[in-house]
């Protein structure tokens, strides 16, 4: 498996400390709440910027194919998880505590317009990095053929900053005039946070699952195996995500008691190629042969099944 050099996560990680210092800054010249969350958020930024590149050294590192039979896409999802729970969370708690006090003691803003020149320039810094990460995740999609949720977290983080960043800025210029606008806009910016964290869990605990594929992709796996004439009955299927929309599948299939071994394997290797060429989800294929057994026509309740979740969901 060749490597993939991605910047991004590097510069993600060297910005974020940039920033850090700027906010940390900003935050002591104005005594402004919004901008103190800031500070905070980028300290969890800067903890989870070096989880994404952590995460991405070892998931796309290339070797150990033997300990990693169907490679090492699943780091990209632990690390991932760990960001979301470990980070933001922690970060989170710890805003919305300072923007109760804000909203409950109110106090005046500082050196206004310094404040505001330090969180552009932050500004600046966050939208470079979210470019830098788009055309990383555009490369690797390209590459690989799905979206790599690190560096979609990190363009998503600078989304979530520069919207932030706003929210302070505007925090900055009305608080002395309207007082409790530096408490509300810091738990305006504790509630985008909590959003962002929730899509977070959300989507990486969806591949950590093991997650099944659609079960409209199940049953054309289930018919296309029973086109094969030498098929009797299909006993079982089971499928799990390996990545974003690929998955792997496994089937038991009755087959004649009749056939040589040399015939079951063509039938075998006929149900893989025509599963890969029809639906191409599934980038990796077990298909178990065994002989009939007294229950008979497994693959309708297998198919009602199916027919029952997709109608569910």
């Amino acid at each position: 498996m060749s490597v993939i050099d991605l910047k991004s996560p590097k510069i993600a990680f060297l910005s974020n400390i940039a920033t850090l210092v700027l906010k940390i800054l900003a935050s002591i010249l104005t005594s402004s709440s919004a901008v103190f969350i800031e500070f905070l958020r980028s300290v969890g930024d800067l903890t989870n910027s070096g989880l994404v590149y952590v995460g991405n050294r070892i998931a796309l590192r290339g070797g150990d194919d033997h300990f990693h039979p169907f490679g090492k896409t699943m780091y990209l999802y632990v690390f991932g998880f760990a960001v979301a729970v470990l980070a933001l969370s922690s970060i989170t708690f710890i805003g919305f505590l300072e923007s109760i006090n804000a909203i409950l003691n109110p106090s005046r803003i500082e050196n206004t317009w310094i404040g505001i020149a330090i969180i552009l320039v932050s500004m600046a810094i966050d939208l470079s990095v979210m470019i830098s990460a788009t055309r990383d995740n555009a490369m690797f999609t390209g590459r690989k053929g799905f979206r790599n949720p690190l560096l979609t977290y990190i363009v998503t983080e600078n989304m979530y900053d520069i919207a932030g960043e706003c929210i302070a800025i505007s925090s900055l210029i009305f608080s002395n005039i309207f007082p409790l606008t530096d408490g509300v806009a810091s738990l305006m910016l504790n509630i985008i946070l909590v959003m962002y964290l929730i899509k977070m869990v959300t989507e990486n605990i969806k591949v950590l699952v093991y997650r099944s594929a659609p079960p409209y992709s199940i049953a054309r796996a289930v018919k296309i195996a029973l086109s094969n004439p030498a098929v009797r009955d299909v006993n079982a299927v089971k499928t799990f995500a390996l990545e974003p929309k690929k998955y792997t599948i496994f089937m038991d299939i009755e087959l004649d008691p009749k056939l040589s071994m040399e015939e079951v394997d063509e039938v075998i290797e006929d149900i893989k190629s025509n599963i890969i060429k029809h639906i191409n989800e599934f980038v990796y294929i077990h298909v178990e042969p065994r002989k009939p057994d007294k229950d008979v026509d497994t693959h309708k309740k297998i198919l009602k099944l199916l027919s029952r979740i997709r109608t569910e969901h």
